[in-house]
């Protein structure tokens, strides 16, 4: 799925950033993330204001070559052909370094990969609800036979909310709606493989957002980044809760009883030091991880969370900290 580390540091094919230089095995989806461009729309994404002063400038330079041409042929004023001429040089020369960077977003940016391979260079936005399914299926009949660690990350319920035709207008919640109804029939579908394979009962499975709605988003009067319900803010709002608190979906059949509810607040970041434990390992013991399992929380052992402080930082800055006071 949804990568978004990208690939390379200082040359072309170092891939210090791919998947399989960060402990996988395979890796099949999008390196970069998803951006308005990657459906070709007339709302560019990337560094839109720059690009309209981009624009702006390109086209003052091309007022001011006609401006220039019209004085010379109409003899209003006299200029060398050679300024008129070196002008519009520089000036296609401008267009061209930018443009080569922006105007082609889609095609640098919105790619699918199989391990190294460019496999989609653009990508179908069709056809990639159908690619990621037969390749999470395929991984799962693969290694049905033996342990295995599938991290699944969607495309969907994230701008620009590709939809395929299937599911277009099935919401009532617009175009958000058709994309949540979408991913909620794939997660269906990988559910049934699971369950199909006899793997039920031995799967742990574990559901989340990386955060909540994005209530920028939004085109016209059409919202097109979800709703937070009672918490305040969403992503990108520096800390406040409707951007960070998500809710987290556990499945283990036969191991963990159904609809148990645990209102102790945990992180993304446990999920590693959970699945090692599970896994039989151990975490590396020559740094510090800030995770902690969630195996005691979730089979009713520990009724408390383990983090007495959790602290949420935007870039370098703290933006919000949560204190829970141990035995309280």
């Amino acid at each position: 799925g949804k990568w978004h580390m990208g690939v390379n540091c200082k040359y072309r094919r170092d891939h210090c950033h791919h998947p399989l230089n960060h402990g996988f095995d395979y890796f099949y989806g999008m390196p970069f993330t998803l951006l308005n461009e990657c459906q070709g729309t007339d709302d560019p994404e990337l560094a839109k204001s720059l690009q309209d002063t981009y624009w702006l400038y390109t086209q003052m330079i091309i007022l001011a070559v006609l401006t220039l041409l019209t004085g010379k042929l109409t003899n209003i004023f006299s200029v060398k052909w050679k300024v008129i001429v070196c002008l519009a040089i520089c000036g296609l020369l401008y267009f061209i370094t930018w443009f080569s960077s922006y105007g082609f977003t889609k095609y640098w940016n919105c790619i699918l990969m199989r391990n190294h391979d460019i496999t989609e260079q653009p990508m179908n936005l069709e056809k990639t609800a159908s690619n990621m399914l037969k390749e999470t299926v395929s991984f799962i009949e693969r290694n049905k036979h033996r342990p295995f660690l599938l991290f699944v990350s969607l495309l969907h319920v994230h701008t620009p909310l590709i939809t395929t035709e299937k599911f277009q207008g099935r919401s009532r919640h617009g175009l958000y709606g058709d994309n949540v109804e979408e991913m909620d029939w794939m997660v269906g579908r990988l559910l049934d493989v699971i369950d199909n394979e006899g793997l039920k009962n031995t799967t742990f499975i574990y559901f989340a957002s990386d955060h909540g709605g994005s209530l920028e988003a939004h085109r016209g009067n059409a919202r097109l980044g979800g709703w937070n319900g009672i918490y305040k803010g969403g992503k990108g709002m520096g800390g406040w809760e409707g951007g960070i608190r998500v809710p987290g979906i556990v499945r283990w059949p036969g191991v963990l009883p159904a609809g148990t509810v645990i209102n102790e607040l945990t992180s993304l970041m446990d999920i590693f030091p959970t699945v090692v434990q599970l896994a039989g390992g151990s975490v590396p013991q020559d740094r510090v991880i800030d995770g902690l399992t969630l195996v005691p929380l979730l089979r009713g052992t520990a009724q408390h969370s383990g983090h007495e402080f959790l602290f949420h930082y935007c870039g370098v800055f703290l933006h919000a900290v949560r204190w829970h006071q141990r035995d309280s």
